[in-house]
């Protein structure tokens, strides 16, 4: 499994670009806005975290593997939870996947199933049913860090009898995985325990984070 390339970017378009990999050149399928973030980048040289599908029907059809790219290892695991959900093939996530990770996660988050169906490809019917498989499992990329920052966090001197220590554990390393700092993941843990409600699971907990997170 190839899981990141390097190479100089030859051209963009609709689906797909185009990467010059000594002595290669490869296609690479990629969400529209990646496409947007990159289209002005035509000869520079750009890292892509890839991940492989294969399209194509086993019986009778043709089979043709497909490299995908993202500009984040988080990006890519966005991807992977959204199609998931059953009717969000490759190709349709790809289209759908208009904004920033991190708006995307918000939009399914708030269960705000009006602006999902506005995205290509998805329903009302479609949206529905993302926000019912999803809306527990994208708090985190929620949380994703921007370049501008996601705000401040209040520090506070919280006590962990309401929690499992593994779903504090693990709930630290999700928060960087996403971008926050060890001091920033420590302060958001830190408020939610502050209070007196029990977290079963990390998803109960990353939920707490994003609802004190928001403006």
């Amino acid at each position: 499994m190839i899981t990141q390339i390097r190479g100089v970017l030859r051209s963009v378009n609709d689906e797909a670009l185009t990467l010059a990999v000594e002595p290669f050149e490869l296609e690479v399928l990629i969400p529209e806005h990646t496409r947007r973030q990159l289209q002005g980048k035509v000869g520079e040289s750009i890292t892509l975290h890839t991940t492989f599908y294969i399209e194509g029907q086993a019986m009778g059809g043709k089979m043709v593997p497909r490299l995908i790219g993202f500009l984040s290892p988080v990006d890519r695991e966005f991807f992977d939870t959204f199609c998931s959900v059953d009717g969000v093939g490759v190709r349709k996530a790809l289209r759908a996947m208009v904004r920033p990770v991190r708006e995307l996660a918000r939009t399914i988050q708030e269960q705000d199933v009006k602006v999902l169906a506005t995205f290509p490809g998805i329903g009302e019917a479609m949206a529905e049913r993302i926000v019912a498989k999803l809306r527990r499992k994208v708090g985190i990329f929620a949380l994703i860090v921007t370049p501008e920052g996601a705000g401040p966090l209040s520090h506070a001197n919280g006590e962990a009898e309401n929690v499992e220590p593994d779903v504090v554990r693990d709930t630290f390393s999700a928060l960087l995985s996403v971008g926050h700092s060890e001091m920033e993941a420590r302060a958001a843990l830190d408020r939610v325990l502050s209070g007196k409600k029990k977290f079963k699971s990390v998803a109960d907990m990353i939920e707490a984070i994003y609802q004190q997170s928001k403006p």
